[in-house]
């Protein structure tokens, strides 16, 4: 065993060098150095370190393993040093600020703050802070709090030789927001950061690497494009041999590498329309000399759809927008439809194909959906919508007919351009949406409905259908037969309880109250038996009625319960409940016949094999 000395002189070396991988192996010979010698500051700080490494090499469960551990060690020993504890709790909040859990890591940042402020603290550790909670702001855009926090660290640190290395890193943060804040931040930041680095820790560092990435950035923004290219190269080279392919960091390098060629590429093969932010907005030459409108394009035969029905649905006519605009990106942005997704998805009547005439009546329109990934969104997304409000234009004036059909969907179209990260992250919480069972538990069920809903058309780069896939296969067993018994409580309680309770009180409102409730956790229960998320309320019954299992029963029983007398619906709710543990027993989730439905939830919440979850009130959800 190396001693504790010599081990941390070399994980300093390797820190200087930037060769964060191979810091790892002696970071954890270090920690267990320390729990021998039963050395609890020191442990501290090796735990603090081994964190901060495993979060740059991508190893975030692992990191919070760690940086928690630190935690709990101030707490529970009382560890006097409270620098040291506010430290750690940043070195958490930063992790988090990674994970995009933006919530958690402002609750550590503000926590670590109170501590700081208490000591009057200006140290290099309280500058770090700075730095890091300014990236936090940088990356919720709240860009204001973002450059104010990094201008009060160049403050401090501009005066103080020994911390050059903190200095170049906030030039190169105040660049990246007042970049955001569209504030003329000149090259000059970049250039001393710069200058900084490859003094203090050389051109193979990771810090010099990220302010590659910046001024790669800067020469992107200013068309010097192949110059741009060639610096991403520079810092992917870097970033490879300090964290590895498999971090955050070398992907999202790679992932500029790749979008610069694309474009390059792209204005190779299309000088003309590309020139100047790709279209003149004044001038719909490009897109009338470019495509082809001709009527034979059509995906369908209008007269034959004439004859047959008189509305197209909101999905059949987000397939006509998709055939004209995808032939139209394919020829205009060749490139960028390689990594194109068009769908419907989402809210509205129209993506679970339930839409009829009644709702045109408000919030409707002939759509379609572009998704691209969040460079492509962030590069495209402006000028994209410039190009397809001229492009649709043009198509409606050479496509209006007599029509109905034709005329219906060309009267308003339109095409959504869309973050594939924001939208999952606005609707399931999580920009891949939810993996584990505790995400799946934040989420509701009508937006995981929401979510997965529609159609999908195109998918060319397969990022959007890989997570739409996932959630489609449904909850995690575990969550499913939870929910079940959840439900199965619920429809006991309201329906085979309190039901009657109140017609014995002849408290008819508090009785149709009970009903209701009864209704809506035995739509839950058909759309979990059937691995089917239930949609918004109004269209549960309609949705529920279309499934396999239990659905003819339902579609049957529902009518009847809503149109009977109030004391005919006892019987009908027990028939349900008779129904219900039939097919419980049927697909195996039961052997008991209790009709009565709590003993049901019982014999469902044993089959969880997770033995915290099982062990739960099965009264939660």
């Amino acid at each position: 065993m190396k001693n504790l000395d010599n081990l941390m002189k070399e994980v300093h070396s390797l820190w200087r060098q930037g060769k964060e991988k191979d810091m790892k192996p002696l970071l954890l010979e270090g920690i267990n150095i320390c729990k021998l010698e039963n050395n609890k500051l020191k442990l501290i700080e090796l735990l603090n370190d081994y964190g901060g490494c495993l979060r740059n090499l991508g190893e975030f469960e692992e990191a919070e393993l760690s940086l928690k551990e630190a935690i709990s060690i101030f707490e529970n020993y009382h560890i006097k040093d409270k620098k040291a504890y506010a430290t750690s709790i940043m070195n958490l909040a930063n992790l988090y600020r990674e994970k995009k859990d933006y919530f958690n890591s402002e609750k550590c940042f503000l926590k670590a703050k109170e501590i700081f402020d208490s000591l009057s603290d200006k140290s290099y550790s309280y500058i770090g802070f700075l730095n890091n909670f300014s990236l936090l702001y940088k990356e919720t855009k709240d860009y204001f709090n973002a450059e104010k926090l990094q201008l009060e660290a160049i403050r401090l640190l501009e005066d103080n030789d020994k911390m050059k290395v903190p200095l170049a890193i906030s030039y190169n943060n105040l660049y990246e927001i007042q970049k955001l804040l569209n504030k003329n931040s000149s090259l000059d930041n970049l250039l001393k950061a710069e200058k900084i680095l490859l003094k203090e820790t050389g051109a193979n560092h990771p810090l010099y690497a990220s302010v590659l990435n910046n001024l790669a950035d800067y020469k992107f923004s200013n068309k010097e494009y192949k110059e741009s290219l060639s610096l991403y190269k520079k810092s992917l080279d870097i970033v490879k041999n300090c964290y590895g392919e498999n971090s955050e960091s070398y992907l999202s390098v790679l992932n500029n590498i790749k979008f610069v060629e694309d474009f390059i590429n792209t204005i190779e093969d299309n000088t003309n329309a590309l020139e100047s932010n790709y279209i003149s907005t004044d001038d719909s030459s490009v897109v009338n000399n470019s495509f082809d409108f001709n009527s034979s394009n059509l995906f369908f035969n209008s007269s034959n759809h004439s004859s047959k029905k008189n509305r197209l649905n909101g999905l059949e006519r987000a397939e006509f927008i998709f055939k004209y605009s995808s032939e139209f990106l394919k020829e205009m942005f060749p490139n960028l439809y390689n990594r194109s997704c068009f769908a419907l998805v989402g809210t509205g009547s129209e993506c679970l194909g339930f839409d009829d005439s009644t709702s045109e009546d408000h919030d409707f329109s002939s759509r379609c959906q572009l998704f691209l990934n969040k460079d492509d969104y962030n590069l495209y997304q402006e000028n994209l919508n410039k190009v397809f409000k001229i492009f649709l234009s043009s198509l409606k004036e050479k496509l209006i007919t007599e029509n109905n059909l034709i005329k219906n969907i060309v009267e308003n179209m339109n095409l959504e351009i869309i973050s594939i990260s924001d939208f999952y992250k606005y609707y399931t919480l999580f920009e891949n949406g939810p993996r584990t069972i505790y995400e799946y538990r934040k989420v509701p069920m009508d937006l995981l409905c929401v979510a997965t809903n529609g159609k999908v058309f195109m998918d060319n780069l397969g990022e959007f259908s890989k997570i739409r896939n996932r959630l489609l296969e449904f909850y995690p067993e575990d969550i499913r037969l939870k929910k079940i018994a959840f439900q199965l409580n619920k429809m006991a309680q309201s329906g085979q309880y309190n039901y009657n309770r109140m017609l014995k009180r002849d408290d008819i409102v508090a009785s149709n109250i009970a009903q209701a409730e009864f209704v809506n956790h035995y739509l839950n229960l058909v759309h979990l038996l059937n691995r089917k998320y239930m949609p918004f309320y109004k269209w549960a019954y309609k949705s529920a009625s279309t499934l396999p299992i239990l659905g003819d029963f339902t579609k049957d029983k529902l009518r009847k319960l809503s149109n009977s007398s109030i004391y005919d619906k006892t019987k009908i709710i027990e028939d349900i409940c008779s129904t219900v543990v039939y097919e419980l027993n049927r697909l195996g989730y039961s052997n008991s016949k209790i009709d009565f439905l709590t003993y049901q939830a019982e014999e469902v919440r044993k089959l969880i094999s997770d033995k915290s979850l099982r062990d739960e009130d099965s009264w939660i959800e």
